[in-house]
């Protein structure tokens, strides 16, 4: 088993009246006058990726109240499976001293679709920091940086070949302020940084590459039939809300059957992402059947 470590850092900035268009931290007309308290920089993992930071050279708006998100690419090396564990960013929020921090945030994982975000493959959303702490200052603004625990998460090559997934971010501080993803001209990797303005659509930028740090577990890649149920993840279960989160080792569309103790189909249906709706049923045991790439599992859902 090798652990894979990625750097993640975003930039947020607080304070200003923004207009909604796009915006980089340089647009914000602060001095760039970058001081770092921390090495934000980490040794590179023989299974991950490693994009430096360039002493917080800019950054793009990913704020949350007016839809902004920004996205970069990683890749999982060909014949391994990649579990995510947890992530660290850095983010610009506040003038300094000020203690402005991050509220909340959603992290959206994509397929690759040609080089750019294609379809949503689950996520966490209205994710709290773990912890965070300011390891720097730039442009006026405090940069914190935030622990994510996030749900381990599984993303595995393409039949024995690497392959490219896009984790997008979009943050929002407890004073409703404009945020910054920092990115960096250096060392640019992938297809560059994907960045949507709030119109559903993103554009990339070639020229710019996130800095991003990501901890996981790399382990060589076993056949469907070996491992496929024992990566089926359900969550949460037992489930007392409208929505449960059904994760898999691979990205295709899911074929999902629920059976009630009975034995009776209550719920058929295709799954494109991972969130199933279980409004209709009632309390109780059921078995849920999950098909994918000519694997199937079967779980026990507990509905309270």
């Amino acid at each position: 088993m090798k652990k894979n470590t990625l750097l993640l850092v975003v930039l947020l900035v607080s304070g200003v009246t923004f207009s909604q268009t796009e915006m980089y931290v340089s647009e914000t007309g602060g001095v760039n006058d970058p001081i770092v308290y921390v090495d934000v920089n980490y040794p590179d993992d023989p299974c991950g990726v490693n994009n430096e930071s360039n002493a917080f050279e800019n950054g793009k708006s990913c704020t949350r109240n007016i839809n902004r998100i920004v996205a970069n690419d990683f890749i999982v090396p060909g014949g391994e499976e990649l579990t995510l564990k947890s992530m660290l960013v850095n983010v610009f929020i506040g003038a300094t001293g000020s203690g402005v921090n991050a509220l909340e945030m959603d992290i959206i994982y994509y397929n690759d679709n040609g080089g750019e975000p294609g379809a949503i493959i689950g996520g966490e959303f209205g994710f709290w920091p773990t912890s965070q702490a300011v390891v720097g200052t730039n442009f006026g603004f405090d940069i914190w940086q935030i622990e994510l625990d996030v749900t381990d998460r599984v993303f595995h090559d393409q039949a024995g070949n690497p392959a490219t997934y896009w984790i997008g971010l979009t943050i929002e501080a407890t004073d409703g302020s404009n945020l910054f993803w920092e990115n960096s001209t250096l060392g640019i990797s992938g297809s560059g940084e994907a960045y949507d303005d709030g119109t559903g659509n993103y554009n990339i930028d070639s020229a710019l590459e996130g800095v991003y740090e990501i901890t996981a577990d790399c382990v060589p890649r076993l056949g469907v039939e070996d491992n496929f149920a024992d990566r089926v993840q359900i969550f949460p279960n037992p489930a007392s809300g409208e929505v449960i989160t059904i994760q898999t080792p691979f990205s295709e569309e899911k074929q999902i059957v629920v059976f009630d103790i009975l034995g009776k189909k209550v719920i058929d249906t295709g799954l494109q992402n991972d969130q199933l709706n279980v409004s209709t049923l009632t309390s109780g045991v059921y078995l849920i059947r999950i098909n994918q790439n000519n694997a199937t599992a079967t779980k026990k859902l507990v509905i309270r």
